[in-house]
């Protein structure tokens, strides 16, 4: 998947709640990969990231972990 098709794309976390949109992508120049993803998000929410090891899915929408599965 090229890079520019990530932008505009709705996140939800794997138990299916709404994270945010990916408003840049993050590469990584040394491995030629990507880093991880800028999430934006609605109602002047602050912006997170989210690192691409966390990214689960990528179709019409990202899916990512949840938060509660990373502690574990």
């Amino acid at each position: 998947m090229r890079v520019s098709k990530y932008y505009g794309l709705n996140i939800y976390n794997s138990r299916g709640k709404y994270v945010g949109i990916v408003n840049d992508v993050i590469l990584d120049f040394q491995d030629g990969g990507i880093f991880g993803l800028a999430v934006g998000q609605e109602r002047g929410l602050e912006n997170i990231a989210i690192p691409y090891e966390d990214v689960l899915a990528v179709g019409d929408i990202v899916i990512v972990k949840a938060m509660e599965e990373k502690k574990e």
